[in-house]
């Protein structure tokens, strides 16, 4: 019983001290991970999916461009994001004027297709009977560190069902394994985690470039870009 406490204080100190770093990020504007674009991997994927009224998850999704293309699609998007700024800022930067509401725990922001909740992840509900056709990980398991992310696969568990689209995108690098974020998450590590879910992914490189910044300086010469889907 002890050791089981002593985990779960550990877990619980782990995700408070993400949850700090991501605030603090965006505060200080440590974002050079937004793209002002459409990811073009992301639109290569879904392009010849039927997207109009299906429901879509985007978790951990900062304030992306990607979640204007699902709602041009005509889906119903589920965006989470824990900082309040780039919530406000997606909006502001589309030009877009939300409904807002607050349960105990997330303040939602809602407009025309789109659910945004701010607020923590983890504790995250779906709508009583919702369930999600497509779930879209932008990078979402390589900005938790290794003691997180197994919290994440199983609240990803909890939110998707065997019918569920998965896509997701990682980094692989040649450095330290606890560097990042973005960190790199072992191939055999997601292929396990998602197939203790019900899913069997596989994956293909989509590039690979030279490391800048704190990652060069880190000793690591390459980066990896890694595509992962659901295997029909």
């Amino acid at each position: 019983m002890v050791l089981v406490l002593f985990v779960r204080h550990e877990i619980e100190k782990g995700l408070t001290m993400e949850k700090e770093f991501w605030m603090q990020a965006w505060e200080d504007r440590r974002i050079g991970f937004h793209q002002s674009q459409y990811n073009p991997v992301m639109t290569e994927h879904y392009k010849d999916l039927e997207l109009k009224d299906k429901n879509v998850l985007i978790p951990l999704a900062g304030k992306s461009k990607d979640i204007l293309y699902f709602i041009e699609r005509g889906a119903n998007v589920t965006a989470i994001e824990l900082s309040e700024m780039a919530v406000k800022e997606f909006f502001e930067e589309n030009g877009i004027v939300p409904q807002l509401s607050k349960t105990a725990t997330h303040t939602i922001y809602e407009s025309q297709g789109l659910k945004f909740v701010c607020g923590d992840f983890f504790s995250y509900s779906p709508d009583q009977g919702k369930h999600f056709d497509y779930y879209y990980d932008r990078a979402c398991i390589v900005a938790l560190p290794m003691e997180m992310r197994q919290s994440y696969y199983k609240k990803i568990e909890s939110l998707i069902a065997i019918h569920t689209d998965i896509f997701i995108i990682t980094f692989a690098h040649n450095g330290p394994k606890d560097f990042g974020p973005p960190f790199y998450v072992p191939e055999e590590e997601i292929l396990t985690a998602y197939k203790n879910i019900g899913f069997d992914l596989n994956f293909t490189v989509f590039n690979e470039s030279k490391a800048e910044g704190r990652f060069k300086e880190a000793g690591i010469d390459k980066m990896k870009r890694l595509h992962w889907k659901k295997q029909i």
